[in-house]
């Protein structure tokens, strides 16, 4: 059952682009400029406006994921790495539970298993595209156009594809890391400094960005403003939003550095003793 399920992607594997392994060592360098450059691609994919969409007429439902799914809403990266993530957990959780028979030692059966994967993210992409366009996610399908529609999807199924290899480069080895911890830490940083240094005008008169809009406070000589007008700002960043977000940061960072030592003792082997070492990340 497990290996019919596999060799049901062998077609769609041989017609799909792949990304080969490094022959050589790849130094780190390297890494850092193949990694930098996906960074960068993936960037002004985030900039790049889909065609033919209405998003004055939808609804944005996906608003607070928009972080973890490293996407941009009526962008190329639409999709984000949901596609990645979800094809990932569905075979791996196939694979875990014994419902497919894959040997993970045998590098074929490693092979089709990952390149499997790839074509499922390619037919979730489909998926979540067409799933989208019917919803309503890029405005009424009746008001778009057929022609509309279809070019939306085409976007969606090519920018989904590149954003697979993407991550594949990064995973065969020739960056740093996988792409879609890269995109998801990218997505965050851009956010904390878009939330925190933005220059744009917010509803009060104040800066959108927080600490631009702290020192403007600070040094603007009006008495009818003061810090706690910005201590608590529903809907935009606030001072107590920045300061939980370094608590939180001091925190992960504290727990990343932390290192338990466990006695550990053999009954088997009187008298031998040693220590696990865990460290939490």
């Amino acid at each position: 059952m497990g290996g019919k399920f596999v060799k049901f992607f062998t077609p769609f594997v041989r017609v799909m682009p792949e990304v080969k392994q490094p022959q050589r060592e790849v130094s780190f360098k390297e890494k850092f400029v193949w990694t930098a450059l996906v960074l960068i691609i993936y960037i002004i994919m985030s900039n790049i406006p889909l065609y033919g969409v209405e998003l004055n007429e939808s609804t944005d439902y996906f608003y607070w994921l928009r972080v973890i799914l490293a996407s941009q809403r009526g962008t190329l990266t639409e999709l984000g790495i949901g596609p990645i993530v979800t094809s990932g957990l569905i075979m791996q959780l196939l694979l875990g539970s014994k419902l497919i028979n894959v040997d993970m030692g045998d590098p074929y059966d490693r092979a089709m298993f990952t390149g499997a994967q790839k074509v499922m993210a390619v037919f979730l992409t489909m998926f979540n595209g067409i799933a989208y366009i019917m919803g309503g996610a890029f405005g009424r399908p009746e008001s778009i156009g057929f022609q509309n529609l279809i070019f939306i999807f085409l976007q969606l199924l090519f920018a989904g594809i590149i954003i697979i290899m993407l991550d594949e480069l990064l995973q065969k080895g020739w960056g740093l890391g996988s792409g879609v911890s890269l995109f998801i830490a990218a997505g965050v940083a851009g956010q904390i400094f878009w939330n925190s240094f933005s220059f744009i005008e917010a509803p009060g008169g104040l800066p959108r960005g927080i600490v631009i809009a702290f020192f403007v406070v600070l040094f603007d000589g009006n008495d009818a403003t003061n810090l706690d007008d910005i201590f608590i700002r529903g809907g935009l960043p606030d001072i107590l939003g920045i300061f939980t977000t370094i608590i939180i940061f001091s925190i992960v960072v504290w727990f990343e550095s932390t290192r338990i030592e466990i006695p550990l003792q053999y009954a088997g082997y009187r008298g031998f003793r040693g220590t696990w070492i865990c460290y939490c990340a």
